[in-house]
């Protein structure tokens, strides 16, 4: 369906977009209800609009009326009983009480009105029409529609439908019946929602502002999906400041509002042929602050404790170390765009310091610990939870140095294989010319030549001998930034030393508590980790 958006800042005529759904989104002030309001003046006629501002309060029983009243009223707020063509007309004053930007939408009940209106007309019509071993069909109501959905969405509770009201009940227990007017409010929402967009003419092009809000996470994409695929039919036209939600809708043309100055907007449709991810993009349009890529995910440790660490970046995981140097250098490439600069951050992994050196990028920075992990097993982090945990701190990074040192030792040969493997992959990779090879023949004559060219076993003695020289010498920094083992902060007995829990992550967790002090320790534990890491030049 073709749209035509309101003119764009600096702009003389109006844009046309062709798509089937939309999603406006944008920060808090930056315009997207009064879009809405300008889009719904634009096609009032077959325009549904959900404000943000609305009441949630469901009546506890309604009356049916006429069918005609109960639409009108629904749609525009008013019936006119003599000339109801004219009721469109006193929609703004019926139903946005002349100020449809910012007027709380109280409508629950004209929509529980006309549900049982025509759940009422469409029992008798059946009852009239019914003829013994005929088989007519029972009709499908919109409140049969609406429960479908709503016990889909919402498994554990089921809805009965009564005389002029609605009660549920917890599937467990059926004898617990309850009126819907005491459900919670994202229950109370939820049947709203689909209520209003079950209950509009075909065709429609419905609006919503803040369609996540009072809805937990976890099931929004799974409400909208079912509600969009219920109105196939209709155009759905979404005002969000939510990344998630945004990113949720794949199949919509994203628009990004970017303010309002009280006569023209100005907003940027976004371009789906876009390198980066659509959810990264959309995150980082909100904010102005600059972004470091890092590896991990939401959950990871690698974002617990950075977020922490760089207050003044927005941290997004990536997953993997590639990911986060393509979208690095991706983000960075769009930068006239959206003028916000970023960096990447990866572990060092089993990388050496020449490989260190050839990352020329100086938007990469690097650990110079083997992974994250190892951030918590610095001295000076060490030290500053013993003494919060009112131990002694050199007596305490005294007895983690050696548990690692002594878990080193016996890992040593396996951390050398592993260290072994990963270089002789890396010696591959830049050894064979994928551009030079044309035919079977040629990879074969190059993977003859590379294997018969390498004494593995020199880089496998080289790099055990470097492990053995760190245990003999006690190099504590230097074996947390060769050491890969998940296992190394439960070996390290650094949370039972210091009275805390061994489980559920507790030394993680009391340094994070740390951190959100802002005090004296935090900074200090801060300033380890940066100092820990390689800005490359």
């Amino acid at each position: 369906m073709n749209i035509i958006l309101p003119k764009k800042l600096n702009s003389q005529e109006p844009i046309t977009i062709d798509c089937k759904n939309i999603v406006v989104i944008g920060a808090n002030g930056s315009g997207k209800t009064r879009l809405g309001t300008d889009i719904e003046n634009r096609y009032n006629k077959e325009t549904h609009r959900i404000s943000a501002q609305k009441s949630l309060s469901m009546p506890k029983e309604v009356s049916p009326k006429s069918k005609l009243r109960a639409e009108s009223e629904f749609l525009y707020g008013n019936f006119n009983e003599n000339n109801p063509s004219k009721n469109i007309q006193f929609k703004i004053g019926s139903r946005w009480g002349q100020n449809p930007n910012t007027f709380l939408l109280n409508d629950y009940d004209k929509l529980m009105i006309l549900l049982h209106t025509e759940e009422y007309e469409e029992s008798i019509k059946f009852k009239e029409e019914y003829k013994p071993g005929q088989g007519t069909e029972k009709p499908i109501t919109k409140l049969d529609r609406i429960q479908n959905i709503w016990e889909y969405v919402l498994p554990y509770r089921k809805l009965v439908k009564k005389a002029g009201s609605i009660e549920t009940y917890p599937i467990k227990t059926p004898d617990s019946r309850y009126n819907a007017s005491e459900m919670s409010d994202g229950e109370r929402v939820i049947f709203y929602l689909i209520g209003e967009v079950i209950s509009v003419p075909e065709n429609s092009i419905i609006i919503i502002d803040e369609p996540e809000m009072h809805i937990h996470k976890s099931i929004t994409k799974k409400l909208w999906d079912e509600i969009e695929q219920e109105r196939i039919d209709c155009t759905f036209i979404y005002l969000t400041h939510d990344i998630d939600f945004a990113s949720s809708r794949q199949d919509a043309t994203k628009v990004w509002a970017k303010g309002f100055d009280g006569t023209s907007w100005d907003y940027e449709i976004l371009n789906d042929n876009l390198e980066l991810p659509e959810q990264l993009y959309l995150e980082i349009l909100g904010s102005r602050k600059p972004i470091l890529f890092i590896e991990g995910d939401d959950s990871s440790i690698d974002y617990k404790l950075l977020q922490l660490i760089f207050t003044d970046y927005t941290i997004k995981p990536l997953g993997s170390c590639q990911k986060v140097f393509e979208t690095t250098k991706s983000f960075n490439e769009q930068k006239g765009f959206h003028n916000i600069e970023s960096f990447g951050l990866i572990d060092r992994d089993r990388r050496t310091d020449e490989e260190i050196e050839h990352i020329k990028t100086p938007d990469i920075w690097v650990t110079i610990v083997a992974e994250i992990e190892n951030f918590l097993l610095l001295e000076e982090i060490v030290k500053i939870v013993a003494k919060c945990m009112m131990k002694n701190p050199d007596d305490i990074f005294s007895s983690v140095k050696e548990n690692v040192i002594s878990f080193f030792e016996t890992e040593a040969e396996k951390q050398a294989l592993e260290h072994t493997i990963a270089m002789i992959e890396k010696i591959f990779k830049s050894a064979i010319d994928n551009s030079a090879v044309k035919q079977f023949e040629e990879l074969e004559s190059s993977l003859n030549k590379f294997w018969g060219r390498q004494d593995f076993k020199d880089i496998y003695t080289e790099i055990k001998t470097s492990f053995d020289k760190l245990i003999k010498s006690k190099d504590y920094n230097n074996i947390l930034k060769v050491f890969n083992n998940k296992g190394m902060i439960s070996n390290s007995r650094v949370a039972s030393l210091c009275d805390l829990n061994t489980k559920n992550d507790a030394y993680l967790n009391y340094i994070i508590g740390i951190l959100k002090q802002n005090n004296k320790n935090s900074e200090a534990i801060k300033q380890a980790i940066i100092n820990k890491i390689e800005k490359t030049t």
